[in-house]
């Protein structure tokens, strides 16, 4: 974002009163001797000897008055008596002087600034110009021809201090003489392409369909207007964003405490921020967010964001992250996220994952835990039905066993765990079934060619008419040769377990498992035999 540029143009002061903080600049003493020369020349050349520039509003000087001024060690102010006489005062900031006309007219507790803004070179009034300040938090935007009117209160300030900000433009000072109605046209610069830094959206909270359909388009003007000004403030209570003890400077403000009946709007959280509907945080959010529907944070999140419905953060996650229906993080995850439906962080999750249907992460450091769990890679443990990596398992195997002469299962996620999904067939003409069944396994590497895979199934049978036969819960391992590539052999021993319950089926149907001939025995209540698989991977 561009730097501020602070030109001092149209100054206009508090009459009664003279800054009480460095007067060093005005007793400073001098010598100079001037004949005949331009009063903005001579001005120029009191602020050089003096070591400071002078600021003043055009209007109060006529600046190709010929003056003379004579000094021989003198102080600044009273060099600038004799060359402008007694109609004006003066005060400083920073490293201004700043020139100011007397007047004898009242202060009132509230008073107008009000103007327009132009461009300093083609004269064009400008738009969508933000105008506030900065001390009192107030600002307003141009309307289309450049006009913009803002209300401030009488403070204990010698000064008020507005600032003009526009994309593209430098940004511009003004101080302000509080109390009093005035009216200025202020000039207002391009940047210098040299000075422009490359263009980047900062405002990504504003640029979301979620940001859009909360915030005003002229609150989305004065977050990329006032991209360089942000406060810090105490607390902040809002109904919806722009209308709160902020005002449309909220976005700028970030807050310890921030109560929002509906919806609030800030450029961030250092403490607790709590809403009706949803939160929105320009930059970090450090503490507890909470809100009904949605929190939307555009940099790092640091503690506790809870949200009925969806928590969004365009950065990343330090800590926990729980939403009714879904999470959803940028960058990356160190911590627990919760959802009701879906986890979603794209960078790396350190932590876990916990979801009602489906994780999704970059690289899962951690522990994935859902219906469905996706990742690029996977140095962790993936718990669900589906676990699908992409730089990790993908196999497919066909196979055979007592139970079942005819089976394929795809297996995917990671060799240190992996989901199994599979189809089974029996299509002998007096034992005709077909099953389908979830597990989990393992893979111990044995060198080059050589594995040892452990895997637990469970699995379902259906016969004549619909009917099923009982579960079968299935424990096998088997020692795998790999051949090629991309093609291996494997044989195992298994044991399984199911009900003892004898089906009545149609004829040509299986009646019971395993098949005929293998002995089965108890285990409480169920029955239990020994049993084999043979098979082929492909991957």
């Amino acid at each position: 974002m561009k730097p501020y540029s602070y030109l001092f143009i149209g100054t206009l002061f508090l009459s009664a009163g003279v800054s009480a903080q460095g007067q060093g600049r005005l007793d400073k003493k001098i010598s100079i001797s001037i004949r005949q020369k331009a009063l903005t020349q001579a001005l120029k050349e009191i602020g050089r000897k003096g070591g400071f520039t002078f600021s003043y509003n055009t209007t109060i000087l006529n600046g190709d008055r010929l003056v003379d001024a004579e000094a021989e060690d003198r102080p600044v102010r009273q060099v600038l008596e004799q060359l402008l006489g007694d109609g004006y005062e003066y005060t400083e900031s920073g490293k201004y002087v700043i020139i100011l006309q007397r007047t004898n007219a009242p202060p009132v507790r509230q008073y107008m600034i009000s103007g327009y803004i132009k461009d300093d070179s083609t004269q064009e009034r400008l738009g969508n110009v933000s105008v506030y300040e900065s001390g009192q938090l107030v600002s307003t935007l141009t309307d289309t021809n450049g006009f913009f009117r803002l209300r401030l209160r009488d403070n204990k300030y010698s000064h008020a201090e507005l600032v003009i900000s526009k994309q593209f433009y430098r940004d511009t000072v003004l101080f302000f003489r509080p109390g009093y109605d005035q009216q200025v046209t202020v000039p207002i610069a391009r940047e210098k392409i040299s000075d422009l830094t490359p263009f980047v959206v900062s405002n990504k909270v504003e640029k979301t369909w979620v940001g859009k359909l909360f915030l005003s388009s002229k609150q989305i003007v004065q977050s990329l207007n006032l991209g360089d000004f942000f406060a810090n403030k105490p607390v902040q209570m809002s109904l919806i964003p722009g209308l709160g003890t902020h005002g449309r400077m909220s976005g700028q403000v970030v807050n310890k405490l921030s109560c929002n009946l509906i919806a609030g709007y800030s450029a961030g959280t250092k403490g607790v921020e709590l809403a009706g509907i949803a939160n929105f945080d320009k930059g970090e959010v450090r503490g507890v967010q909470a809100s009904g529907i949605a929190d939307l944070v555009g940099g790092k999140v640091s503690g506790v964001q809870l949200a009925g419905i969806h928590n969004e953060d365009l950065d990343s996650l330090r800590g926990v992250q729980a939403g009714g229906i879904s999470n959803r993080v940028w960058g990356s995850m160190e911590g627990v996220q919760l959802s009701g439906i879906a986890n979603e962080t794209k960078g790396d999750v350190y932590g876990v994952q916990v979801s009602g249907i489906l994780n999704k992460a970059r690289n899962v450091k951690g522990m994935q835990i859902g219906v469905v769990n996706l990742a690029d890679s996977c140095s962790g443990f993936m718990i669900g039905i589906v676990n699908i990596v992409r730089n990790g398992m993908h196999e497919w195997s066909v196979f055979s066993n007592e139970m079942m002469p005819i089976n394929v299962a795809y297996k995917s996620g990671t060799r240190k765990m992996y989901t199994i999904i599979q189809a089974s067939a029996d299509i002998s003409s007096d034992e005709r079934a077909y099953g389908y069944g979830i597990g989990i396994g393992n893979e111990l590497g044995l060198g080059r060619r050589f594995a040892l895979n452990t895997e637990y199934v469970f699995s379902t049978f259906i016969v004549g008419h619909g009917r099923e036969l009982p579960g079968v819960s299935r424990l096998q391992t088997m020692l795998r040769c790999r051949m090629w590539r991309n093609f291996s052999l494997y044989a195992g021993p298994s044991i399984s377990i199911t009900s003892p319950t004898k089906v009545l089926n149609p004829d040509g149907y299986k009646m019971i498992l395993p098949r005929a001939g293998y002995h089965r025995f108890g285990v409480g209540n169920a029955v239990a035999w020994v049993g084999w698989t043979v098979g082929i991977n492909f991957f």
